[in-house]
């Protein structure tokens, strides 16, 4: 049996994007002061943070300390085993890149078992020749891995040669203070709030405005929403989308990098189809806070066009229980599968997406139904269900058993690893 408390090190090199921490940073952040100190003691690095992110952890006492590691420093798997060694670690879990690779050159010097933990996909362009090589030369090394949606299970395993029966999925992980805020909210008190009808059948789409969200879609579809439905209302909250880098596909859009540009595209087509009085565009501000959203509307929307976009506003929606609509595509989809939180239709299709949100606004027997569900499936998504299972991961690699992930299409938070 593995000594407890377990020390596990943990070293991520991607925390912050678009301004603003990425789910890396989001689960480093909140999910290490729900792992039981007496079975799993955590200790955390940066392999290079930014001073706003370093700034960010110290004012929420998060123990997290920044080596300030160049990518290319040829002495960080050197630096890595000695952290190792320094914390008589037991496990590595290494978050990103950077943080993968020289963990995993350490753990052929220290044999300790190592978990990657992988976020991103190739967005900007194809993936690096020279990070393919890195990674088939290390693909034996990595004992588990964790991939932020299926997409991304996907990536890792054709593109960064690990095993399937090695990669699991780990959506995103609620905090502990959005379920209490949800208790907190009440519908009635949310719309008054917000100056939204208390009669109406409100769908919510939180999004950004950018290429392939299927903004244009959804409020194509809404016009015959609003023909059937008269007392519905759609409320589009987004931030803008700034890009670090622009993907090389969206480099001949001439609006892509104006804010204005784009949300003035979206106007338009609310204006052109007739819907002023009924669809309201809501650019939210940092910090971001959707709560009042979520408790207000009755069905959320997610018209998503590519498989890589986050599903991180649906599963905290699913703690104030709004079941929503789905395009067939990515990890929306994939939760409607396996957590049966709401319902599917195709990729840019207007009437079909039409058709479901009206079948929602005229059952309120499936509406009750879908709610019921979504409470349900939010505890799965909890940060005490993802600190339980990891320190469950922990346990076993560090007792040298051969682990698992569960076969794809499972619900992978109730039946955990094999």
């Amino acid at each position: 049996m593995a000594r407890q408390p377990l020390n596990v090190l943990w070293l991520i090199d991607h925390v912050c994007f678009d301004g603003s921490l990425h789910a890396g940073g989001r689960l480093y952040m909140n999910l290490l002061p729900q792992i039981d100190p007496a079975q799993v003691r955590i200790h955390p690095y940066f392999l290079n943070a930014s001073d706003a992110v370093v700034k960010v952890f110290k004012e929420n006492n998060h123990p997290a300390v920044n080596l300030n590691l160049s990518k290319l420093d040829p002495l960080a798997p050197i630096k890595v085993w000695n952290l190792a060694r320094k914390h008589k670690a037991d496990v590595m879990h290494l978050f990103c890149f950077g943080a993968a690779m020289y963990g995993r050159i350490a753990s052929r010097f220290n044999g300790l078992p190592s978990v990657v933990h992988e976020f991103d996909t190739p967005t900007y362009g194809p993936y690096p020749s020279h990070f393919k090589i890195i990674d088939r030369v290390l693909a034996g090394r990595a004992d588990f891995a964790l991939a932020a949606s299926t997409h991304c299970r996907s990536f890792v395993r054709d593109l960064r040669y690990i095993p399937e029966n090695k990669i699991d999925v780990m959506y995103h992980a609620v905090p502990v203070e959005k379920f209490e805020e949800a208790r907190t909210w009440d519908r009635a008190a949310a719309r008054k709030e917000l100056g939204w009808s208390p009669d109406a059948f409100s769908f919510l789409a939180v999004t950004k405005l950018g290429p392939e969200r299927g903004n244009e879609a959804l409020i194509e579809a809404f016009k015959e929403v609003k023909r059937q439905v008269p007392n519905a209302t759609l409320h589009i909250v987004y931030r803008p989308t700034l890009y670090h880098r622009l993907p090389e596909k969206y480099k001949d859009i001439p609006w892509i990098t104006d804010p204005v540009a784009t949300r003035k595209r979206i106007e338009d087509l609310i204006v052109g189809h007739g819907l002023t009085d009924s669809v309201t565009l809501v650019e939210m501000e940092a910090p971001e806070r959707h709560e009042p959203y979520f408790a207000a509307s009755d069905v959320m929307v997610a018209p998503f066009e590519d498989p890589k976009f986050s599903s991180v506003n649906l599963i905290e929606g699913l703690v104030f229980g709004r079941p929503h609509v789905v395009t067939d595509v990515g990890e929306p989809a994939d939760i409607v599968n396996r957590w049966k939180t709401g319902v599917k239709v195709p990729v840019k299709n207007p009437p079909e997406l039409a058709k479901a949100m009206i079948a929602l606004a005229k059952n309120p027997q499936q509406l009750a139904a879908l709610s019921q569900q979504a409470r349900a499936a939010a505890v799965d998504f909890g940060v005490n269900a993802v600190a339980q299972r990891l320190s469950k991961l922990y346990m076993r690699l560090a007792e040298g058993e051969r682990v698992e992930a569960p076969q794809a299409g499972a619900v992978m938070y109730a039946g955990a690893l094999r």
